[in-house]
Order: C-alpha cells, then structure tokens, then sequence
C-alpha cells in the first residue's frame, strides 16, 4: 500500500499546484489579486478530490498488476505441467525408455527422411521363470537393469524404447549392419554380467537374446520388426543369450520377403 499512498500524495500535489496555478491566472485577468480564501479553496479542492480519486485509482492499477502476475504465473506452471505431461505420454514408466507407440513413431519418422538403419529387437530370457521364481518385484528389477544398460550401451545414439512386456528395440539410424551387430554383442555381454537382488536375499541372473534387421533407406518399423523377430527366435532357437542378424547376403531376400 506504501507505493499506492505515494503515488497518490504526489498526484495531489500537483494538482494543488495546478489548481492554485489556475486560480491565480484567473484572478488576475479579472484585475484582482490572489487572496488566503482562494489559496485556501484551491488547495482544498484538490486535497479532497484528488487524494482519494488518485488512491482509488492506484490501488486499482495495483490490483490490476498483481493479477497480471499472478496469471502468467499461472500460465508458466501450465506450461510446465503440460510438459510434463507430453513427456510422461512418451515415457514407459517402469524403465524410463520409449513407450511402444512413441518408439514407432519415432522410427517411422527417421523412415519418412528416407533414413536407413539397424533395429535391434532385445528380449529377456526366461522372464517367466523370474517372474515365477523370484517374485514379480524382481522381475521389475530385471526390466529397469537391462533398461540401465541399453541406455549404458547406446548413450545418445540411436532411440531405445520398451516396446513389449520384456522386450525392448533399438534403432540406430542410418548405422551399418556391421555396427549394429557390435552394439548387440556389448549388450548381450553387459547383461550378462548383471546379477539382480531377490526379494528373498538370493540373486537372479539375466540374460537376453537378440534379434537385428536392417534396412539401407526408407525404414519402416513393421518391415524392420518382420525381419528382426526372425532372427531374435532363432537366436531364442540356438540356446538363448545369442545375437543373430541377417547376413549380408540375405538382406536383400529378407527385405523383399518381409515387404
């Protein structure tokens, strides 16, 4: 209130100093000099009017501001939470990755660039057994681990997402064969190496089996999928906690089959 109450004494002020100024130019003209009861009634005049008109006025502009304020204010944690939001619509929420859909689309999008790649389509071995024998609990565990290591494995490259109860993809853009090969080998290799604490205080081991596709333009993921899903049953196939990718001589066969 001490911004409005200065604002408003000093508006009055100079209307008292307007108003006195008034009056004395007009009491000249008419010939006659300025006297304490026109001084008197020109000071008063404004004191009594301006005052509480400039106050009234001021505390409205005040208002005015404050709620101004308080509506971006608002409009900022809209923003915020509408982030939030679009963010969370992506995000699977046990691992952190991708959702299936966003994963799709994301892949898709690289497609329609006329983009090609490698998909790694990444599946937990027995899950069903972790599931039975340690207890669902763990098998959360097991999901976030592997989720920790793919995000370990591909840092920024490529997009990663759950796109199954326990199987994950990969895509890496406009990567070679070769190089999506090497990455699922690091991968099967570090999940390996991960033991998961039990509920009951023993450790379950993990394992994953791998399937990869590729396509050198154009990729799409219900081509990529068709061709990766064959090979990961047949890595599942060969004992499990195996990488299988098509060889170079196959692609071009695959990719004509799958289409």
């Amino acid at each position: 209130m001490k911004p409005v109450l200065l604002k408003a004494a000093i508006a009055t002020l100079l209307s008292i100093i307007a108003s006195l100024a008034i009056s004395w130019v007009a009491i000249r003209l008419t010939g006659s000099s300025m006297n304490w009861f026109a001084a008197f009634m020109s000071t008063l005049c404004p004191l009594l009017i301006a005052f509480p008109a400039s106050a009234y006025t001021f505390y409205q502009n005040h208002r005015i501001a404050l709620a101004h304020q308080e509506l971006e204010a608002a409009h900022r944690e809209l923003a915020g939470v509408y982030r939030r939001l679009a963010a969370s619509a992506r995000i699977d929420d046990m691992t952190g990755l991708l959702n299936r859909s966003s994963f799709i689309m994301e892949l898709n999008r690289a497609g329609q660039r006329g983009a090609g790649g490698v998909l790694l389509v990444i599946d937990a071995d027995d899950f069903k057994g972790i599931n039975d024998t340690h207890g669902h609990l763990t098998g959360d565990r097991a999901l976030s681990a592997i989720a920790n290591v793919i995000r370990d494995v591909f840092a920024s490259e490529g997009i990663a997402g759950r796109i199954g109860g326990e199987e994950f993809g990969v895509f890496l853009e406009a990567a070679p064969l070769s190089h999506g090969r090497t990455l699922a080998e690091r991968l099967r290799r570090a999940v390996e190496c991960i033991e998961i604490r039990t509920v009951q205080g023993r450790t379950a081991s993990l394992s994953v089996s791998i399937g990869v596709s590729f396509v050198e333009t154009g990729a799409d993921f219900s081509t990529l999928m068709a061709i990766a899903d064959e090979q990961l049953y047949a890595a599942k196939g060969q004992g499990r906690n195996q990488v299988c990718a098509p060889g170079p001589e196959t692609v071009t066969v695959q990719l004509r089959t799958a289409s």
